[in-house]
């Protein structure tokens, strides 16, 4: 009975855990394997560029040094093989949002809180300013600005008669250019008798 005792000792010693076993898990184990590394110069220049600048992951990469920053940027923010620089950058940038405590439950509440006092106070253009706030934080309210280049040639010449009048009457150009229209008519006349 001794021998079944020990032979059952002896296959659990030599039970591999499937979670360390590289043959029956190989990307569980090399995932695991890069998730300890240590942070090269260039990975730490990236991670604190990416979290405390405002610029762009191809940026990040160039300014941390790498010769081909896209695809490095990429490659660090979205490969398994660099989950611990992901996870630094992601740790950090909870720790700065909770630092500043800057989240949408916070400012929407702090919105409101604006919004309610200028009403008791009665200053309604400041109450509504604050909703306007918590409605684009929200997603509700989208601002839209649209920039027309307009230019003469894209105008139909009823546009562009108006413009001229409107132009002409705020600068009180009227007299100024009657003089100009009357003198060039009396030079085309003279031109024709002479």
């Amino acid at each position: 009975m001794s021998s079944d005792l020990l032979g059952a000792e002896q296959v659990s010693e030599n039970e591999y855990d499937a979670d360390t076993d590289i043959l029956n898990s190989p990307k569980r184990h090399a995932i695991a394997k890069f998730k300890e590394r240590p942070f090269t110069k260039k990975q730490q220049a990236f991670i604190q560029a990416f979290v405390y600048q405002d610029l762009t992951n191809t940026e990040c990469a160039f300014r941390a040094g790498y010769s081909v920053p896209t695809q490095s940027a990429s490659m660090l923010l979205n490969d398994p093989r660099y989950t611990h620089v992901q996870n630094k950058i992601r740790e950090l940038q909870e720790s700065n949002q909770k630092k500043y405590e800057i989240t949408f439950e916070k400012v929407a509440r702090d919105l409101q809180m604006i919004r309610d006092a200028a009403v008791e106070d009665g200053s309604y253009g400041a109450a509504v300013t604050a909703e306007l706030g918590r409605a684009k934080l929200a997603g509700l309210m989208v601002d839209k600005k649209e920039i027309k280049h307009g230019r003469i040639d894209q105008m139909d010449r009823s546009e562009v008669e108006s413009r001229l009048k409107a132009l002409i009457d705020k600068n009180q150009l009227a007299p100024v250019l009657m003089e100009k229209v009357v003198s060039e008519e009396v030079a085309e006349e003279l031109k024709k008798i002479f």
